[in-house]
């Protein structure tokens, strides 16, 4: 009886953990589907307080090798003024996207961009 009931418990998790990784594949693919190119007039796109492109692209700007050369001026004129940004710290913050409920933010991913000083960008992150 020990042995059939080990048995059934060993089964169940092996298919449970083959769903998760199909799962995990699916959701993968469907990622990199939906991703497109960095495009500088769909970036700037704003619909109410919402920029419905961003999230879909902000990869290639995460993990493009040429933005990071870029300077301070020249980030500006490609990603456009900031969602934030303070005179007194390096940082440049371009607000993805914004879960609310009614106005109040609840959930808000945004890219950061860290500025070593005026010509050398010192790394670009994504915050959660």
């Amino acid at each position: 009886m020990k042995i059939k009931l080990i048995s059934l418990l060993v089964f169940i998790g092996i298919i449970s953990c083959h769903n998760q990784k199909e799962k995990e594949r699916q959701y993968a693919k469907n990622k990199c589907q939906n991703e497109i190119k960095f495009d500088q007039q769909k970036w700037q796109t704003k619909e109410g307080k919402d920029y419905p492109y961003r999230d879909r692209m902000v990869n290639d700007i995460v993990y493009n090798d040429t933005i990071r050369t870029l300077t301070r001026d020249e980030v500006l004129e490609l990603l456009g003024q900031p969602s934030y940004y303070r005179e007194d710290t390096n940082y440049l913050y371009y607000m993805i996207r914004q879960k609310r409920l009614f106005s109040w933010p609840l959930h808000t991913k945004t890219l950061v961009v860290k500025m070593k000083d005026e010509n050398t960008i010192e790394w670009i992150r994504i915050h959660e």
